[in-house]
């Protein structure tokens, strides 16, 4: 259980920090800071963007893996394991989408299918130890056989 909310933290902490990183770039075009612009671009933002992104996105399959194999959150593992896939084919394509004014509104779709991923990280983990203290106490409370002498 302490492996699955390690993950979940790195996960969280990572697509945290991509958000943060998004949001400051998405500002800095809006209030036309040339400085902070040119400042991102210098040390490589987009990689820096990306590389963040992906490992939130490696932390959702991983859970979404281990959900999978875990009965009782089966559906919930196969949906977060798709949706980690979409999230990776759109956040390497935004650029791509509908270029030129209306290009904001594949930045807020971004940003939503982004916090999507957060959610989906954090209730794949609070549902597995919500099944395995489930599982431990089931074991537990069983009789315990007593062996006649």
């Amino acid at each position: 259980m302490k492996t699955i909310r390690l993950i979940s933290l790195v996960a969280r902490v990572a697509l945290m920090v991509t958000l943060g990183l998004g949001l400051l770039f998405w500002i800095a075009q809006l209030f036309m800071w040339i400085g902070l612009l040119v400042f991102l671009a210098q040390i490589g933002f987009p990689g820096i963007h990306e590389g963040f992104g992906t490992l939130g996105i490696l932390g959702l399959l991983i859970l979404g893996t281990v959900a999978v194999f875990t009965k009782g959150s089966r559906l919930l593992g196969a949906g977060s394991m798709i949706y980690a896939f979409l999230v990776l084919a759109f956040g390497l394509t935004q650029t791509l989408i509908l270029v030129g004014a209306l290009h904001w509104l594949i930045q807020a779709a971004h940003l939503l299918v982004g916090i999507g991923a957060m959610v989906l990280v954090q209730r794949i983990e609070k549902r597995y130890q919500h099944l395995k203290l489930k599982e431990h106490r089931m074991t537990s409370e069983r009789p315990s056989a007593r062996h006649p002498l």
